[in-house]
């Protein structure tokens, strides 16, 4: 090898090593540990907690919303807590049939099987029915066909159908569990 060969060789590694330690630098500096942060995804969005939450994770969210009032009717929220599985928490107004509990359907075929699921409880931002995800459902949200939410009235006791939407879901998961391996990484920990 020559003279020429040997210099080229050692300055190209030299540049990979500073770049890599550019970037590497920058991404620890640029991490704010203290900040929220919410991105959109069409009909979802992203909410993580500020990284100093330990104990707190990421949420894809979808608000549904009445095409007439413009007045929230279902608050969809998807998540893991720590320790637990993903669960689908559903916030329905107050004002819900309570023994019918919530229907939830994914897909556009008829005869598809329809979940039903209690309500755990009422606060005073609505009624709240939580879902394990399991691998079924999964499957059907990530196929990207849109569901229904169905539940009752309390004046008439008849099923009322919401259309969810799942424009967007596909990158938010994405995003989701990229934030999530973030807050989890040992490497971005020491940083919090």
């Amino acid at each position: 090898m020559t003279n020429l060969t040997q210099k080229l060789v050692i300055g190209g590694a030299a540049l990979v090593v500073g770049l890599v330690a550019g970037w590497a630098i920058h991404g620890v500096a640029g991490y704010n540990t203290a900040t929220q942060a919410m991105t959109s995804y069409d009909s979802w969005r992203l909410a993580c907690p500020a990284a100093m939450q330990k104990d707190a994770g990421c949420e894809i969210v979808q608000d549904i919303q009445d095409n007439q009032s413009h007045s929230e009717v279902a608050r969809i929220a998807i998540g893991k807590p720590p320790g637990g599985k993903t669960t689908l928490d559903i916030t329905m107004p107050l004002g819900v049939a309570l023994e019918p509990g919530i229907g939830i359907r994914f897909g556009t075929d008829p005869k598809e099987p329809l979940r039903t699921e209690k309500y755990r409880t009422c606060t005073q931002q609505g009624c709240i029915v939580d879902i394990v995800i399991d691998d079924k459902h999964q499957a059907k949200l990530n196929d990207g066909k849109d569901g229904q939410l169905l539940f009752a009235g309390v004046t008439d006791g008849k099923p009322i159908a919401i259309p969810i939407s799942l424009k967007g879901y596909a990158a938010a998961a994405r995003a989701y569990d990229s934030s999530e391996a973030k807050r989890s990484s040992w490497f971005w920990r020491m940083w919090s």
